[in-house]
């Protein structure tokens, strides 16, 4: 199809699912060009505030216990919990790139910059060209979706032509 065209069918499509979801009926069709995110939980970090926190009410004894020392230790909880809830790890698969959260901004990777894609039980790893460090996103310690996001991935690199390893074969 040529772009005119895909970009009046997505227009259409995008009008009819609005009026059908108006009318709380399901919507007939997705984007299949859509970016695809698959969200985990960042524990460790979270976890480390939150013992930091109970950690500061652990040796509350030792010391006045003055305002400050409670904002301190209710700001390093709520620190920990908005980390686990609300600031999520993500990895975004779009058509032709991939992107993730990085500390201050979203980080974008397009697929010539993609060495190769590992598989194996348990986590996907993005080898990069250079001496850039690679992504990993494995199950136990943030809570991914490994097996959905591997044929996500797989996909990606027979589209773009990246080579994708499958270790758990």
């Amino acid at each position: 199809m040529s772009r005119k065209w895909e970009r009046m069918v997505s227009k259409n499509a995008k009008k009819i699912n609005k009026d059908r979801s108006k009318r709380g009926i399901a919507p007939i069709s997705t984007d299949p060009d859509r970016a695809e995110v698959f969200k985990g939980r960042s524990i460790m970090l979270a976890l480390f505030f939150v013992l930091i926190s109970v950690f500061l009410l652990l040796t509350l004894t030792k010391t006045s216990g003055d305002t400050m020392y409670w904002y301190t230790t209710l700001a390093y909880m709520v620190v920990g919990l908005f980390v686990y809830f609300i600031r999520r790890p993500y990895l975004k698969v779009s058509k032709t790139s991939l992107s993730k959260r990085g500390f201050a901004r979203e980080l974008v990777l397009n697929a010539d910059n993609i060495n190769e894609i590992v598989y194996a039980p348990g986590q996907v790893v993005i080898h990069l060209k250079g001496k850039s460090p690679r992504w990993v996103y494995n199950r136990t310690l943030n809570r991914f979706d490994v097996v959905a996001m591997a044929g996500k991935l797989k996909k990606f690199a027979e589209q773009n032509q990246v080579a994708f390893v499958d270790k758990t074969v």
